[in-house]
Parts: C-alpha cells; sequence; structure tokens
C-alpha cells in the first residue's frame, strides 16, 4: 500500500447500514488510537466522506487498487472538482477478505497501525477531518480513509440550562423578572478551531412569534421582566467563522 500526502459531491449512494456502522467503527479505532498517543479526535466530514466511498467503489467496479484509478484520478481531484477546500490531505486504502464489517474495520485499523506510512498519517497532528468509506465486493471490503486539514466547519453547541438552578424568579411589582442561564462551547478540533465567538437568544410569549433578545452575546445569562402566562427561551452558539449551531429545545417558564 502506497502513502499519498499531497498540498494542497456527489449524490450519496444507498449504503447498507451495516457498511455505515463500519465506517464508523473504523473512525472510533483511528481515534482511540490517537487518544493513546496523546492526540486530539478527528471528526468525520460528510463531503469527505462522499469522496473516500467513491473511491473504494472506484477500486471495485474498475477492480484496481491504487491511489490513481486507471483514468488518473486521486481523491484530491475528487475533492477538487466537487469544490472541497483543502490546505493538504493524506490517503490510506486497504481491503480485508472474509472478515465481517465489524471485525474486517478492526483489523484493518490494527494493519494501518503497523504500517509505518500509514500509521503516520493517522498520527499527523494537522490533519482536522476525515472522511471513511468502505465498499463491498463479494467477500473482499475496500477501505478508504482520505484526512484532510480544513478550515472548522463544525457548528458549535448551546443550550439553556432547565434544572431549577438554570432560572431563578423575583417578584418585581405585577411582574415576575426571570434570569435565564445558558452554556455552550465550540466543539474542538484537531486543530483549526475557530473559537466561539457568541450566543443568540430568542424568547415568545404563548404562541406569539420568536423576537431575538440577544445577538451575537458573550453573556451566559439575562433577566427579563415576564407577565403572567407561559414562555419560551432558546438559544444557539456561533463560532469565529460564522458556523451557527442548532436551535436547542426551547426552555418554557410559566409565571402564575
Amino acid at each position: 500500500m502506497l502513502l499519498t500526502l499531497l498540498p494542497a459531491a456527489t449524490a450519496m449512494a444507498s449504503t447498507p447500514p451495516d457498511v455505515r456502522a463500519a465506517e464508523w467503527k473504523v473512525l472510533a479505532q483511528m481515534n482511540q488510537f490517537r487518544a493513546n498517543n496523546g492526540l486530539k479526535p478527528l471528526r468525520m466530514a460528510t463531503r469527505v466522506r462522499l469522496v473516500a466511498r467513491d473511491r473504494s467503489r472506484s477500486m471495485k467496479s474498475l477492480n484496481y487498487f491504487d491511489h490513481v484509478s486507471p483514468g488518473g484520478a486521486t481523491a484530491a481531484t475528487l475533492m477538487n472538482r466537487r469544490g472541497v477546500k483543502y490546505a493538504f490531505w493524506g490517503e490510506n486504502i486497504g481491503w480485508t477478505k472474509y472478515m465481517g464489517e465489524m471485525e474486517g474495520a478492526k483489523w484493518m485499523v490494527n494493519w494501518w497501525k503497523n504500517s509505518p506510512g500509514h500509521r503516520r498519517n493517522m498520527l499527523n497532528k494537522g490533519f482536522n477531518y476525515v472522511g471513511i468509506g468502505i465498499a463491498k465486493d463479494g467477500p473482499k471490503l475496500l477501505y478508504t480513509m482520505v484526512l484532510v486539514n480544513q478550515r472548522d466547519h463544525t457548528p458549535p453547541k448551546a443550550g439553556l440550562v432547565s434544572s431549577h438552578s438554570g432560572i431563578s424568579l423575583s417578584t418585581a411589582g405585577s411582574a415576575r423578572n426571570v434570569t435565564v442561564r445558558w452554556r455552550g462551547k465550540d466543539r474542538p478540533l484537531a486543530t483549526r478551531t475557530a473559537g466561539l465567538r457568541g450566543f443568540t437568544v430568542t424568547y415568545k410569549r404563548g404562541a406569539g412569534n420568536w423576537h431575538v433578545l440577544r445577538k451575537g452575546t458573550k453573556a451566559r445569562q439575562l433577566t427579563k421582566a415576564l407577565a403572567k402566562g407561559t414562555h419560551s427561551f432558546r438559544v444557539r452558539a456561533v463560532d469565529n467563522k460564522g458556523n451557527k449551531g442548532s436551535w436547542m429545545r426551547p426552555l418554557v417558564v410559566t409565571v402564575h
């Protein structure tokens, strides 16, 4: 097997559940290997995963085993065609025969561990995302791991604290001053983590429309005077690259 390390989507075909699970198994095995060597995990990148799947399927359909297809295409060729940006990339390929998906996934990563070039790829501190694609070819499983260095495109996470410690009430005339708290973080990458920019907090009364209370705030709580009734708050985070997290489950406060 050769090592490719060079500077720098198609529609997803149907992938059987057992093959998808094996792809995640490869990722878990590789990240455990990285952790054992003091390195942060790599995250699965959907568009790179599609490239890895196409590489494995290409080797199956064209009956070859190489980092370059008979037509001269590499993983970089496929990424460039689809507009997948990267600073540099690497690729591990391999195959197993007469093994189940989970057994084969574990065996493949162990084989790569003991191959100097493949090992260097998996322990490279410069990579932060990976795509893993497996194709079945009769009793054979073909594996492709495409490792890349990309800008952070992983959205941050945020959520409102829903326990009693997350809400405090105080009387203010006919209304209640309600303090709502939230938490969140930018999910770390092995490198090039964007960092958390802030939070957007929205509010609605009853079945009304959502209104922005805070945008881009770095605070982790706010206090609002609420009349009797039902009130809802929700929050999402944004990082310094503009990646926005999902709106988390609203926190509902009822003032009696």
